[in-house]
């Protein structure tokens, strides 16, 4: 590791035991792993920058009110203003800071990012976050957020909304049905893996809706 690495860490993981278990330390492990995987040993992208995101994207849930976003106010804007002067500390290039907050930016953007012009990494390092959303660790982690911010795991007094960011937020099941569920994937590998994931979550909701309904 390199020693910048280690300064970063070093820096933010007081910040991220705060965030424990469902967008810490844990979370930015699993998030560079898979963008390692994702990656495909391809020379051309900067795994240094893939590094300082997955440690760096989720902080701006510590200045979100409850702990929930909206479209005026998200946690990735949040998280960049956090960034730049833990980037400065940690002794990061200018170069590589602007590519990492630019990472940051879009990682939670619904948008095609194909459409948006944006470097390799971008894509990768969206894909590898949004696979900890899926499959059965996506759903403990949903839960676990959504217990966090007091959010109930199912009001079907509320109507779905899949047009909101995160399906509103209503509920830990609104959230893994009209976002997780939603999830667009961009690397050739990413597509594949997350389709498997979402077979399993289909199981998981038709099971959950037969218990919450009380049928056999």
């Amino acid at each position: 590791m390199k020693s910048w690495q280690k300064k970063l860490i070093k820096i933010v993981s007081p910040l991220l035991k705060k965030l424990e278990p469902d967008h810490g330390a844990a979370h930015s492990r699993v998030v560079f792993w898979w963008c390692l995987i994702l990656t495909e040993d391809n020379q051309r992208v900067d795994k240094d920058t893939l590094f300082a995101a997955a440690w760096l994207h989720d902080l701006g849930h510590l200045k979100l009110k409850s702990g929930i976003e909206n479209r005026e106010r998200k946690h990735s804007d949040l998280s960049i203003s956090l960034a730049r002067s833990i980037l400065k500390k940690a002794g990061v290039s200018e170069k590589k800071a602007k590519l990492i907050k630019e990472i940051i930016k879009v990682h939670e953007e619904n948008l095609d990012l194909l459409k948006m012009k944006l470097p390799l990494e971008c894509l990768i390092f969206h894909d590898a976050d949004k696979m900890d959303s899926l499959g059965a660790l996506g759903i403990a982690r949903q839960f676990v957020y959504s217990g966090r911010v007091n959010k109930k795991f199912w009001d079907p007094s509320i109507p779905r909304n899949a047009s909101l960011p995160w399906g509103g937020n209503f509920s830990a099941m609104h959230t893994i049905l009209d976002s997780q569920m939603n999830l667009k994937f961009y690397t050739k590998k990413g597509k594949r893996i997350s389709e498997d994931r979402k077979r399993y979550m289909h199981s998981y909701i038709k099971r959950f809706f037969q218990e919450w309904d009380f049928k056999k």
